[in-house]
This record gives C-alpha cells, sequence and structure tokens, in this order.
C-alpha cells in the first residue's frame, strides 16, 4: 500500500465523520432547544364546576353550545393573583357523543374556555375537559342500577349537577 494513498483515506474518513458528527450535534442542539422551550411552559391548574346543570338526557347540548362554570379557588401567576375564585367561566361544547346501545356511553368534549382575569382582560384557555360515564352522580339505589347494570341494554347519559364536582383545566403560561 502507498503510504500517500493511507494519507489521503485518512482525510477523507475524517472529513465524513466530521460532516456526520455536525449533523448530530445541529439535530441533538435541536431537540434540545425546543424539548427546552416546552418544559419551560408552565401549566397552571384552574380549578373549576359547573354552575349549571349539564346533561344529555333530552338532548340538551349540541356542539357550539357554551356551558357555565365558576372558578373553585384562587388562581395566582408570579405569585400575583391572576383569577379570583367565584369567577365565571365558559366552556365551549367542542364534540359530542350521545349515548347509543350495549356500553356506547355518552360523552362531551369541552375545548376552549374563556374567563375574566382580576385585571379586567377576558381571556381564552385552551384546555380539554371530557365529561363521561364516570360523571354521572349517583344518588339513589335506581341511579345505581341505571348506572352499572342498564348500561348493557343502553349507555349512560352525563347528569353533572352545579357545584357537585370539581376539574382541572389548565392555563399554560
Amino acid at each position: 500500500m502507498n503510504p500517500v494513498t493511507n494519507i489521503k483515506e485518512i482525510i477523507f474518513n475524517l472529513g465524513m465523520k466530521n460532516y456526520h458528527m455536525k449533523k448530530i450535534f445541529i439535530l441533538f442542539s435541536l431537540i434540545l432547544f425546543t424539548s427546552q422551550t416546552a418544559l419551560s411552559a408552565e401549566k397552571i391548574p384552574v380549578k373549576i364546576t359547573p354552575a349549571e346543570l349539564i346533561s344529555t338526557h333530552h338532548d340538551e347540548v349540541e356542539v357550539g353550545d357554551y356551558f357555565k362554570f365558576k372558578v373553585t379557588d384562587d388562581v395566582y401567576v408570579n405569585d400575583r393573583l391572576y383569577i379570583s375564585k367565584g369567577a365565571a367561566v365558559a366552556g365551549l361544547v367542542s364534540s359530542l357523543h350521545e349515548n347509543g346501545y350495549f356500553f356506547d356511553n355518552a360523552e362531551i368534549t369541552f375545548n376552549p374556555f374563556k374567563v375574566r382575569t382580576d385585571d379586567g382582560k377576558v381571556i381564552t384557555i385552551n384546555s380539554t375537559l371530557v365529561l363521561n360515564r364516570k360523571d354521572f352522580v349517583c344518588k339513589t339505589f335506581g341511579d345505581k342500577i341505571v348506572k352499572y347494570v342498564g348500561v348493557a341494554f343502553r349507555g349512560n347519559e352525563i347528569k353533572v349537577e352545579p357545584n357537585s364536582t370539581e376539574y382541572n383545566i389548565f392555563l399554560i403560561k
């Protein structure tokens, strides 16, 4: 073997390795940067409860309807009060699945939510809240039969009384 040829091959191979190393370094840097940006976004929980009856029992819900909720705890951002307890929240029904037969339960999806902050601005919270079978509150023995036995014949409806259940939606800051 000619030593000059070996040196050329070594230099060529080093150049190719450096080229691939540059690509790997750039790719790694992009992944690190985007993950750091995603991690720096803070998810602040906003606890809400329905302020009105939410029910699919008599086709009372349609996509595009707004339902009233209210904030159950003060929300702080950067150690400052951002949303007060009791603030009204409007949740948009973005999708609806009516109950069907044989374990086909109703489901309501809310997204987005609108709420007024303490400084008077109306903000949009792009968080998804899904109400489904578990949100049917059993108050009587008959309710329990309908929820756990009757579901085999006809899927469960959704019935959430005002102030009965607390949900979390998340504000991204």
